[in-house]
């Protein structure tokens, strides 16, 4: 067979998974973007134009004088400005598309030469939907809601639970040292126990592919809650009492923690189960299986750190994932 011609050749590096969080965390939209003319002419008088469809992405042209033959031209800037209304309304998962297409304006011609054209897709995610650990797994941060109403009446629930055992219903954060810590995550326990929650399954693989998430006031509502909504509904508990909670993930579940001191990781993201495992022998970081508070029996909050624990021992290794600080 006769080789084909030399072309004009679009290379698009984009986001599979684009979602609000992304939108509100500037998140960039475009990775890469180069030019390669594999033709033995010089290009001329050049614009590469982009439009979306849906219009997730506000229109952008780029104008370049010339191209080499031969030659790769790498764009260095790739900013797109996302259209955020539209991210903010999506309440289901919708793919679309990135249209590129690069003219030729050269005087002698009468209208513009298309010289190449690349489409490229992305999955467009619901407002609540997290995009999955493959995908920058800090952000899943961004769905923990210290904010939402629903973590207010844990924090009461959890003050009355100390009052009743004779303790300070202060939550106090870090001001009185690490067994303070302790009682303020145990008393957060017995307020969610006593929300009688049910465990629901969550999706297959959900710590890659992702998931949709309920917010703090859905669980309590719904009293329905998969292991990352229990994570994420922790956490959330935990950075409105002034601790620093940390995410927890091992194959197809989540979990949550605590540090037990002020502190944190260098890196948002730790994929070295020894480093987690260093802390918790420390006692510098609890760890809990958030799952047991949703059991529909009274499960005690020392129950639920062994149990966290025995997930991140030696032989689990191959099961962790990522912790999220």
């Amino acid at each position: 067979a006769d080789d084909p011609p030399p072309a004009v050749v679009l290379q698009v590096r984009a986001v599979p998974k684009l979602n609000l969080a992304d939108f509100q965390n500037a998140v960039p939209a475009l990775q890469g973007l180069n030019i390669c003319n594999r033709t033995a002419s010089r290009l001329e008088h050049l614009t590469l134009q982009l439009v979306s469809e849906p219009a997730f992405v506000k229109p952008r042209t780029w104008r370049l004088d010339a191209i080499g033959a031969g030659e790769t031209r790498h764009l260095a800037d790739v900013d797109v400005q996302l259209e955020g209304a539209l991210l903010s309304r999506l309440t289901e998962a919708e793919p679309a598309v990135l249209h590129f297409a690069l003219h030729s304006h050269r005087p002698s011609d009468p209208a513009p030469v298309l010289l190449a054209s690349h489409d490229c897709t992305v999955e467009l995610l619901a407002r609540n939907q997290w995009g999955g650990l493959g995908q920058m797994p800090a952000m899943v941060a961004a769905f923990v809601q210290p904010n939402d109403p629903a973590v207010d009446r844990l924090l009461k629930g959890a003050a009355l639970v100390l009052q009743a055992a004779g303790k300070s219903g202060a939550i106090d954060g870090y001001g009185q040292g690490p067994k303070r810590v302790w009682e303020l995550a145990s008393a957060l326990w017995s307020a969610v126990l006593q929300k009688k929650l049910h465990y629901a399954l969550p999706p297959a693989s959900f710590e890659h592919t992702g998931q949709k998430v309920r917010s703090p006031g859905q669980v309590l509502d719904a009293g329905l809650a998969t292991c990352l909504d229990l994570a994420l509904l922790f956490a959330a508990c935990l950075e409105q009492a002034n601790l620093n909670p940390v995410l927890v993930f091992t194959r197809g579940h989540a979990f949550v923690g605590v540090w037990l001191n002020k502190e944190s990781f260098d890196t948002a993201v730790v994929d070295d189960a020894t480093a987690v495992r260093k802390r918790l022998k420390l006692q510098e970081m609890l760890v809990f299986e958030t799952t047991l508070a949703a059991q529909g029996q009274p499960v005690r909050f020392s129950q639920a750190i062994a149990q966290g624990n025995r997930q991140l021992e030696g032989a689990e290794d191959a099961q962790f994932e990522r912790l999220v600080d």
